[in-house]
């Protein structure tokens, strides 16, 4: 039947003929469309000559979409087994004319984004079909901005109807993850309350697999992703509202136990006496690109879906010795929007404030009453009052015999951390995610001529869950891990752990009133870091050009003995040839001696070795005294010496390999050389 349908189309005119073909792109088209088409194909058949024709049908449940339909527009298709051979011999056969009916049809169907035509949303999935068909790497970026609009607008459906014909369509594996997380977003954001918990877990499968994407509506998409990820399996308690880009009506005024939502300082102290609520998430990633200083930057994820307006959040948590942390300290937002962070002065008037308010029954104090004295001066606290004020007080709360047990317990629970608060525009439904950076000293040890070890201390809240995140430097490759003391630390590998980034769970976390030291886990780690194999392989190298450079210069002696111009030919040309292979060691460095170089001064030096004995070995049969036996002595030297350096960088190289030595827990200072 397909082929003499074939054959009865190709009996027709050609112009029309072509026509056909280019509305086999298609399953349902309409009169507008078919004029659309034989205009840009320059053809001049009538749109009503096709629609009458016998081979075109008419659509008799038309506008099965989820728009609003215009009744104006009646809906023709090729017959199915006519579209179907026209399609498959355009594409096979035709790739020309194919690509241009993709084409024409995508222009038909292309709609300004901004505003969103609720209007026409099945248009949006027709161009990103046609699109995909014929320039892929176009179709993700427009379904990424298409799929941003509608989830805000509240069209879920037509965004997950547009991911899943680019996921057919499109041959690229990343753009395929892409159009199924913004499937797995549709179906959430499309039943919230029902969500099942495999397309969670395909969820966050799709996410550990993607890239970080470039364009700014895939990030956002992204982002909105993990937080329904986190929502979903990381709440300890449920909340009422999802997301603000979903629900931007809701308000939080109860909390999902029926509980009045707290403000202000009593909600900020409800943070801080059960930190592990407010902060979901802690991530330390640690770089350290110097001998003596490692940059740590804290990304927290806070839980604040069932808040509103401006408001102060627990943002971390720093021992109480660290106050002058606090000072100076720059927090954003997802990392781009600045944040504003109270300092010592403002969170002690905060605290104080909502400690006063616990205290304060509202009652004539009696006697000689400690509650009501606690109460007036928690009250009175001014802006230049200190930590250690406020740490006076709250410890003679939690000694006071008429202040009652369980109030006693909350107070003590806030001496146990100095709490970071910033000031966050939130919405309901919308987690926060803040970030900050300091620096602390570090030290670096070296471990035999081709290793290097820095010791780092690091005090981390035990209290929520924390994952810690080395960064190996640039120039050098991981080395080797050890951890001298602290609460375990449980490596975690996924499908996108890089040999350049060394990730750990902190096992201990849920502290206890009981715990010591501030409820801090102080944890000792080494971290080994070798030169790269590229590196050693460049020492080998020079070594071995060496060693020819050497063998080279006496064959010449021999050969052309009592010849001049050899000698200070050959010296040149071992000159210009070490210089270009140093030419990419030249390492520049000012302030703190950069790691890297630290670590590979042993090879340095056994290059430039290297280096020497074969310019000595090219430039002795230069001098007025050189004879045969000394340029013998010389070259022979040379030889051996390069020799011998190769064998001990291949030695090096191996025990660079090896896990790192058991040391004593004190690290001896930094060595210099």
């Amino acid at each position: 039947m397909a082929q003499q349908a074939l054959a009865r189309i190709d009996r027709l005119p050609a112009d029309e003929a072509r026509l056909f073909e280019a509305l086999a792109v298609h399953q349902w088209f309409t009169a507008d469309l078919v004029t659309y088409t034989a205009a840009d194909l320059g053809v001049g058949v009538q749109a009503e000559r096709v629609c009458a024709s016998a081979f075109v049908v008419v659509d008799r449940v038309p506008f099965g979409t989820f728009e609003t339909p215009s009744h104006e527009d009646q809906q023709y298709g090729v017959r199915p087994v006519l579209r179907d051979a026209l399609y498959e011999r355009m594409r096979s056969d035709r790739p020309t004319e194919h690509r241009q009916a993709h084409r024409i049809a995508a222009a038909y169907y292309h709609q300004s984004l901004n505003p969103l035509r609720a209007d026409r949303l099945i248009w949006y999935v027709h161009e990103l079909r046609h699109l995909s068909a014929v320039r892929p790497e176009l179709a993700s970026g427009r379904l990424a901005a298409f799929a941003h609009g509608a989830l805000i607008a509240g069209y879920a459906e037509a965004a997950g109807r547009a991911a899943a014909v680019v996921a057919e369509a499109s041959p690229v594996s990343d753009d395929k993850l892409l159009a199924g997380i913004i499937q797995g977003l549709a179906e959430v954001l499309n039943a919230p309350t029902q969500v099942e918990h495999g397309t969670i877990v395909e969820l966050d499968h799709l996410l550990a697999r993607y890239t970080v994407p470039l364009d700014p509506a895939a990030t956002r998409l992204v982002s909105l992703a993990r937080d329904l990820v986190t929502y979903y399996t990381e709440r300890p308690e449920p909340v009422t509202s999802l997301t603000a880009l979903a629900a931007p009506g809701v308000t939080a005024a109860v909390d999902p136990r029926g509980m009045p939502v707290l403000g202000g300082e009593l909600r900020l102290l409800q943070d801080i006496a059960a930190p592990s609520r407010a902060i979901t998430a802690r991530t330390q990633r640690v770089e350290v690109d110097s001998t003596t200083v490692a940059l740590h930057q804290v990304t927290t994820k806070l839980a604040t879906e069932d808040r509103a307006g401006r408001t102060m959040v627990l943002a971390d948590l720093v021992p109480w010795s660290r106050e002058d942390r606090l000072e100076g300290l720059h927090l954003s937002e997802r990392g781009s929007r600045p944040v504003t962070v109270l300092g010592p002065n403002e969170m002690v008037r905060a605290v104080a404030r909502g400690v006063h308010r616990l205290l304060d029954t509202g009652e004539e104090p009696t006697g000689n009453s400690t509650r009501a004295e606690l109460a007036r001066r928690l009250g009175t606290l001014g802006w230049r009052s200190g930590t250690d004020e406020l740490t006076a007080l709250l410890d003679r709360t939690r000694e006071a015999q008429d202040v009652d047990e369980p109030l006693r317990r909350r107070v003590g629970g806030l001496m146990r951390h100095m709490p970071v608060v910033a000031l966050l525009d939130v919405h309901p439904g919308l987690p926060s995610e803040v970030t900050y950076a300091f620096q602390e000293d570090c030290t670096t040890r070296r471990v035999g001529w081709g290793r290097a070890a820095v010791s780092l201390s690091l005090t981390l809240p035990r209290e929520v869950r924390n994952r810690l995140e080395f960064v190996t430097p640039d120039g050098l490759a991981p080395a080797g891990f050890r951890q001298r003391s602290g609460d375990p630390l449980v490596p975690v590998h996924s499908e996108r752990s890089t040999s350049a980034l060394q990730r750990f769970d902190v096992e201990g976390a849920g502290g206890t009133e009981g715990d010591d030291d501030e409820g801090m886990a102080r944890i000792e780690v080494d971290l080994g870091f070798r030169p790269t194999d590229q590196e050693f392989g460049d020492v080998q190298r020079t070594g071995a050009l060496c060693m020819l450079i050497s063998v080279t210069a006496l064959g010449l002696l021999f050969l052309l003995q009592g010849t001049a111009m050899w000698t200070v030919l050959a010296t040149f040309v071992a000159s210009v040839g070490l210089l270009v292979d140093f030419s990419r060691d030249r390492a520049q460095h000012h302030g703190s001696e950069p790691l890297h170089v630290y670590t590979s001064k042993p090879l340095r030096f056994m290059r430039n070795s290297n280096a020497a004995m074969a310019l000595a070995a090219a430039a002795v049969p230069n001098a007025n005294t050189g004879t045969l036996f000394a340029s013998l002595i010389v070259s022979g030297v040379a030889f051996f010496y390069c020799l011998g350096t190769c064998i001990v960088v291949a030695g090096v190289r191996r025990a660079a390999a090896r896990p790192l030595p058991h040391v004593a827990s004190e690290v001896g200072p930094s060595l210099r050389g």
